[in-house]
């Protein structure tokens, strides 16, 4: 009769292994999160607007605050790049994000986390693509 080791099969020390390296590469994508430049913006209803952002296409896009004051509406966009360089991580696509308000939007101003004004989408041309090479 055969003990069994008590050693763990190369399989759980494989699967152990993905586990860490995954943690490892999540833990450096967080560290290099960006901030997008706001494209522009248009009113979806009184209480919803949608932020146009240029990223990646493969990135992780998300508002990530808003603040609201009589006078304005702060939005903070992040974004967590691609984690591997593809052929398409070069160029830029326009995302929409939609952003809800807890007041109506009314005459009050978009802004940006760091305060800088972002233009209504029909105060702005558009674009003929949807694609920014960079």
């Amino acid at each position: 009769m055969r003990l069994r080791s008590s050693r763990l099969p190369r399989k759980l020390w494989l699967a152990v292994g993905l586990v860490v390296l995954g943690g490892v590469l999540l833990l450096a994508q967080n560290s290099t999160v960006l901030v997008p430049t706001m494209d522009s913006y248009t009113v979806v209803n009184e209480r919803t607007i949608a932020m146009r952002v240029a990223v990646a296409p493969c990135s992780w896009t998300r508002v990530t605050d808003v603040a609201e004051t009589p006078a304005e509406v702060r939005v903070k966009i992040e974004t967590l790049p691609c984690p591997i360089p593809l052929p398409s991580t070069s160029m830029l696509a326009f995302r929409d994000l939609t952003v809800s308000l807890a007041v109506d939007l009314g005459t009050r101003v978009v802004r940006d986390a760091s305060g800088e004004a972002v233009p209504s989408r029909s105060s702005v041309l558009q674009p003929d693509a949807h694609t920014i090479h960079g």
